[in-house]
């Protein structure tokens, strides 16, 4: 018989319980009588023919009981019964059953919340058919990521592709069906007309967009809500005015309109025709364009200069039949073929594939801030869970004569064990149903705090089943986990012993105050680890924090801007937009100085290679780089960055003037080794440029490559007005606080161009508070999770050192009338508190000596370097246990020895 017929045999027979009851009755009763019968039939009185026949035919209910066992309905009366004796007993105790469910439950709700996270993050599944049969690939970087999930191997550091190798890889490769590319990192501005006068109705809006191939829902197998999605040819010239809205777009910009399908909307100054809005669920994590266009490959991105511009992420659908791993050795294959061909731009790149799933996780780079705060969740839940087993083994103490009379009358020591098994789970379920409550809280206060910025946003964090599963799965472990222990011990009592002794100090007291002491030092190692932990990581972030950026961020107002090329076609233009908005800017009150930079300073520019004069010709892969900043004359000023020697920009660093470039104190550091760097010629590897030599005229100040990063790079600064881009940054330095300047910037702007949108308009305050990525909120996470471990540590301690005063209080009394004084029966119970206080810290400080290395590897640029703390940690530990044992043993003091000596 299978398992599954035996479950479902079990099932009937609950089902036909009563029935079944009856019929063993009625049929027991006619074997018997039939016996009797025959007996009558031999001469046997009625009488003695009935007793002789219960006689012969045994016990009623030890035969009902068989066919119950036969029938699995034994087992479900036994648990029925072990419950309900269960619920009882703990509603005798309901100050013990309370402190254990509310330990539990702290622990299980801590737990439950942050599963939240992995439930939101890690395990669900992208909205897109069959994921896992889509792969993305990715460039390998040989220079290294920054990325914080960076793994090992050789998919460790992925980068978007370029153009030409997505073109070139989509013809070439044997293991997908199909390949799409997508530029998600784009901006456009949407702005809304009155039919009838053309004039500019409401503000404009800069949106979110990304460009995409014509088959990029194909691929990733999603259909619109409303509309269709892009069919082949509307990637090319011509056809390309049409998009497709996000849900949140539709509804948010065109209130549901459903009738929007087949209208026009104007995107940068072009009108695009509205055909298809994708569904609300439709939201690849970490990828939040409000909109989609046509991705536009024209000859200029099948260049070899193309090359260097990696911004598109290849989805690919495998071939039927084709693996991950087939694909990733074709991508590799591919990548060295490129390779080959083209050594100047290529040497050292790779590829990779993976798949969807695991890309977006791997891309977010949030699983080893997940993977800490569950293992610090989670030995908060074991040091939970040891607290009740020290309660329970407390319990079982004082009810050993109890059990040792029921394992006298007959009690199997497996039923002893299972009835204490039950207890705990009673108690863990509870436990488990208070902390799910807990974690509905919690899980509104971490989605309400996880606002930082879009991506993060936009992942729906709730509690989902999966979270309920795992609550439920916590609470089935915390039952094991608490009552295990207890009832192991409570079923190995000695029955005679147990039974005559009526000491409260016999040695089953002293056994189970022996396991309880090796639960609370386990406790104290474990909350010691966490802390010490927690330390490392809060004062590594701390230091990261607040650090010395190279510039002053306070009274600094920032905003994007995206030059559309329907209006600024080329660099003549967009310099007379610079010098129009900087005139305007520079009008406004409480303005003291005003800029425009490609990118703000502790962002994370990007790159250039470049030749420093005099030096030999290299190939371009093997040249040396610096971060690349574009500024108007300004800008030093407006970001507070000091200038060390030499000069600044001045309008005359135009067009028509010599080519001009400042450098920071890391570059001539590293790269000229520290020699006279003025007069000095460099020639940066523009690709928007021909290449010229420019002349080092200034040195400045070294800033931060990153707000998050204690990283300092080479850096070199162009005039703006040599080289004007399109996409760039305003910042007003104020007089007192840059929100108020909001207003003023826009309407500045507003007056040169009324259609151009702007792109965060905020303080550099929040630009960097944004660059934290929620760390504030996981430095406060972990500190709560330490402080509750610390406090159901020291409750273990108190806990244990209460318990065995009262087990003692027989023995303190003699001590007492043999002469000892108080202080010395206060110097002993502060004894046995600091010996396991010492015990578990040093256990505690042996398994946190790995922890800065660890944490070094788990987190990029994460320097960990506190020794104070495996000595501070440990002393605070001591005087909590300290202060959690002079309660009982201040009890202890006061004990009465004539009272005590006729303890019990």
């Amino acid at each position: 018989m299978t398992i599954w017929s035996k479950v479902r045999s079990w099932l009937r027979a609950m089902m036909r319980r009563s029935r079944m009851e009856s019929e063993m009755d009625a049929e027991l009763r006619f074997h018997i009588e039939a016996f009797a019968e025959d007996l009558v039939r031999r001469g046997v009185l009625r009488n003695e023919a009935m007793r002789r026949a219960r006689i012969e035919f045994g016990g009623v209910e030890r035969a009902k009981e068989e066919c119950r066992e036969a029938r699995g309905v034994s087992l479900f009366d036994g648990l029925w019964q072990d419950l309900q004796y269960a619920g009882r007993t703990l509603s005798k105790n309901p100050s013990f059953t309370a402190i254990a469910v509310v330990t539990l439950a702290l622990g299980i709700a801590v737990n439950a919340t942050m599963f939240s996270l992995v439930s939101a993050f890690l395990l669900r599944r992208p909205p897109v058919h069959d994921p896992d049969r889509v792969a993305v690939v990715s460039s390998i970087d040989p220079a290294g990521s920054f990325h914080a999930d960076t793994a090992a191997g050789p998919e460790a550091d992925a980068y978007p592709v370029s153009a030409p190798n997505y073109l070139a890889w989509r013809e070439a490769n044997h293991v997908f069906a199909d390949m799409a590319a997508a530029d998600e990192d784009r901006t456009v501005g949407l702005t809304e007309h009155d039919p009838g006068t053309a004039e500019l109705t409401g503000s404009p809006e800069a949106i979110h967009s990304a460009a995409v191939t014509s088959n990029y829902f194909s691929v990733l197998g999603v259909s619109a809500q409303l509309g269709r999605t892009f069919a082949d040819g509307e990637n090319q010239p011509g056809r390309a005015n049409v998009v497709v809205l996000s849900h949140g777009l539709w509804e948010r910009r065109f209130g549901s309109d459903a009738f929007l399908i087949g209208r026009t909307i104007r995107l940068n100054r072009e009108n695009y025709t509205v055909i298809g809005v994708m569904p609300a669920s439709f939201r690849l994590m970490g990828f939040t364009p409000q909109l989609w266009a046509p991705l536009v490959l024209s000859a200029a991105d099948q260049t070899a200069l193309a090359r260097k511009d990696r911004s598109l992420h290849l989805y690919a659908r495998l071939k039927p039949g084709v693996t991950i791993e087939q694909a990733r050795a074709e991508m590799v294959t591919l990548a060295r073929r490129a390779e080959e061909d083209f050594p100047e731009t290529e040497k050292g790149w790779g590829a990779a594939a993976r798949t969807l799933p695991d890309f977006l996780v791997y891309d977010f780079g949030i699983r080893n801030g997940v993977a800490v705060m569950m293992t610090t969740v989670g030995f908060v839940l074991m040091i939970a869970c040891a607290n009740v087993a020290g309660l329970l083994l407390a319990r079982a103490a004082g009810r050993r004569k109890e059990l040792a009379i029921r394992i006298s009358l007959g009690a199997g020591r497996l039923r002893i064990t299972r009835q204490l098994l039950t207890e705990g789970l009673v108690i863990a379920l509870l436990g488990g149903a208070t902390g799910l409550l807990l974690a509905y809280w919690g899980v509104n206060f971490v989605r309400a705090n996880m606002m930082f910025n879009e991506a993060v946003s936009a992942v729906p964090i709730a509690l989902d089943w999966n979270v309920v599963f795992f609550a439920l799965a916590i609470s089935l472990a915390s039952a094991a986990l608490c009552s295990l222990a207890p009832a192991l011990k409570a079923a190995r009592t000695d029955i005679n012993k147990n039974l005559k002794d009526e000491s409260r100090a016999a040695s089953a007291g002293h056994s189970h105050s022996r396991l309880r002491t090796v639960i609370v030092t386990g406790e104290i190692a474990l909350a010691l680890f966490l802390l010490v932990g927690t330390g490392l990581l809060i004062r590594g972030l701390s230091v990261i924090h607040h650090q010395n950026l190279g510039f002053r961020a306070d009274h600094l107002l920032t905003a994007g801007v995206a030059l559309d090329p329907a209006q600024y076609k080329d660099a003549g233009q967009q310099a007379a937009f610079l010098r129009n908005v900087l005139l305007r800017l520079r009008q406004i009150p409480s303005a003291e100085a005003v800029a425009v930079t490609s990118d703000l300073p502790a962002t994370g520019p990007d790159s250039v290679t470049f030749l420093i004069k005099g030096q030999p010709e290299i190939p371009a892969n093997q040249r040396f780089s610096a971060l690349d900043f574009v500024v108007t004359p300004e800008y030093f000023q407006a970001a507070g960055i000091p200038l060390l020697r030499g000069r600044t920009f001045t309008e005359r660093d135009n067009a028509t003037g010599p080519r001009v470039v400042l450098v920071n104190q890391e570059f001539v550091h590293r790269h000229l080794q520290d020699q006279e760097p003025l007069g000095k010629q460099i020639r940066l590897d523009v690709s928007v440029a021909a290449p010229e030599w420019s002349q080092i005229i200034g040195v400045v100040g070294n800033t931060k490559t990153f707000s998050d990063s204690t990283r300092e790079e080479p850096q070199v600064f162009e005039a703006m007005l040599q080289r004007p881009v399109s996409s760039f940054t305003l910042m007003v330095r104020a007089s007192s606080d840059p929100n108020n300047l909001a207003s003023a910037l826009r309407n500045a702007v507003a007056q040169v161009d009324a259609e151009l949108p702007l792109v965060r308009v905020m303080s550099m305050a929040a630009v960097i508070e944004r660059q934290k990525y929620g760390d504030p909120l996981f430095e406060r996470l972990l500190a709560s999770f330490a402080l509750l471990a610390l406090i159901l540590a020291a409750t273990g301690i108190y806990g244990l050192v209460a318990y065995s005063v009262g087990q003692r209080t027989h023995e303190i009394g003699i001590r007492m009338a043999l002469g000892a004084r108080s202080p010395n029966v206060l110097t002993m119970v502060l004894r046995e508190g600091l010996r396991m206080t010492a015990i578990g810290a040093a256990i505690g400080i042996v398994m946190a000596l790995p922890l800065p290395k660890l944490f070094a590897a788990m987190f990029y640029d994460l320097h960990l370097s506190e020794p104070i703390l495996y000595l501070v940690v440990p002393i605070v530990m001591t005087l909590i246990a300290m202060l959690a044992t002079y309660i009982p043993a201040q009890r202890a003091m006061k004990v009465d020895p004539m009272v005590a000596l006729r303890h019990e």
